[in-house]
């Protein structure tokens, strides 16, 4: 969540991904991990190549994976999770400045995290 909401849709996509290969399929855990990664290449997609087609499909398959679970996830929450996402497919505008909210707080990633990401490359 932290490097999402600092603005590094790549670096979060390759934790989420990184997290996601320690499930197995079918698992809630997989299915929330597999929709963020959806999320962050959707982000990508939009911030750093002005695809919003891209985005849309992106966003489409993550609310599908996150369409079971509950609202609260692990911290996360996922109604405002869906409902930008859902609204990004009608303006991707909604995306602007919005932040993850883990455990009722929206954090951003430190140096740590972004060394994290960069081990994972």
């Amino acid at each position: 969540m932290c490097l999402y909401n600092a603005g590094a849709y790549h670096a979060a996509h390759d934790c989420f991904e990184a997290e996601w290969y320690n499930y197995g399929h079918g698992s809630p855990e997989s299915a929330f991990l597999h929709g963020m990664v959806q999320v962050a290449a959707g982000a990508y997609k939009h911030y750093d190549f002005e695809n919003d087609d891209g985005m849309c499909s992106l966003f489409r398959t993550a609310l599908e994976y996150l369409s079971g679970l509950p609202s609260d996830y692990y911290g996360v929450d996922l109604n405002d999770v869906r409902a930008v996402l859902q609204a990004a497919l009608d303006d991707p505008t909604a995306l602007d400045g919005w932040k993850i909210e883990l455990d009722g707080e929206r954090p951003v990633a430190t140096s740590r995290d972004h060394e994290y990401a960069e081990r994972l490359e």
